[in-house]
C-alpha cells in the first residue's frame, strides 16, 4: 500500500475513533413526556383489551381475573406497561 493509502486509512480510523467518545444527546423534556404518555396509553389499551377478552370467554373482569391475565403476559410486555393503569383499565368499569 502506498503512503497516501496508509495515511487515508489512518485518518479514517482517527475519525471513527473520535466519534466514539461523544455521548448520545439526553432526551428533551418533550420526548420524555411523549414517552410517558405513550406508555400510559398502551397500558390503558392493553388493559381494556384484556377486559374484553375476559368478557368474551365468559369471565367477569374483576381483580382476580385481571391479575391472572396480567400474570399471563410476557415479562417483556409487563415491563413496557404500567401495572396500576393496566389493572384499572381491566378491572374497573370504563367511565367514558
Amino acid at each position: 500500500m502506498s503512503i497516501r493509502g496508509k495515511a487515508a486509512v489512518a485518518a479514517g480510523v482517527i475519525l471513527l475513533l473520535s466519534g466514539c467518545d461523544s455521548a448520545p444527546a439526553a432526551p428533551t423534556s418533550d420526548q420524555v413526556k411523549a414517552s410517558a404518555q405513550a406508555r400510559e396509553t398502551a397500558s390503558v389499551e392493553s388493559g381494556r383489551y384484556a377486559r374484553e377478552n375476559l368478557r368474551f370467554i365468559g369471565k367477569s373482569p374483576d381483580d382476580d381475573s385481571c391479575l391472572d391475565a396480567w400474570n399471563n403476559l410476557l415479562a417483556s410486555e409487563q415491563k413496557s406497561l404500567l401495572y396500576g393503569t393496566w389493572m384499572h383499565a381491566c378491572a374497573d368499569t370504563p367511565t367514558r
